[in-house]
């Protein structure tokens, strides 16, 4: 997980655009097959992106560890948007199909988290 600490708006101004991009743009959001997230300290938020192409994406209690808790949505909630094709969100053991454009809501608490394209 990338993590990406706050600055001081008065170290803001004094950037260039260069300096900018590097403190703030996320780049890299999609790989295939895989996730990736981005921690902000401001506003302690994460930004990521979960792309199923061949085979399942799974959040496991891997990245629980790296938050200092059991699992990821231990103590979050995770909103999500489908911007790809088809897809199969699988949380808990339930299931929802989620086409273009559509979005889930995932509550805190929920601990198996696995997607896949349809």
């Amino acid at each position: 997980m990338d993590v990406r600490q706050s600055i001081h708006s008065d170290h803001a101004k004094q950037l260039d655009t260069e300096a900018l991009r590097r403190e703030f743009l996320i780049e890299k959001i999609f790989t295939a097959d895989d996730y990736t997230l981005t921690y902000s300290h401001i506003d302690r938020i994460i930004i990521g992106g979960v792309m199923p192409v061949n085979n399942p994406v799974t959040i496991g209690d891997e990245m629980g560890k790296q938050l200092g808790v059991a699992y990821f949505l231990e103590r979050r909630e995770l909103g999500m948007i489908n911007i790809g094709g088809p897809g199969l969100v699988e949380v808990d053991g339930k299931a929802w199909e989620i086409g273009h454009e559509e979005a889930l809501y995932i509550g805190k608490g929920a601990r198996n988290l696995q997607f896949r394209s349809l």
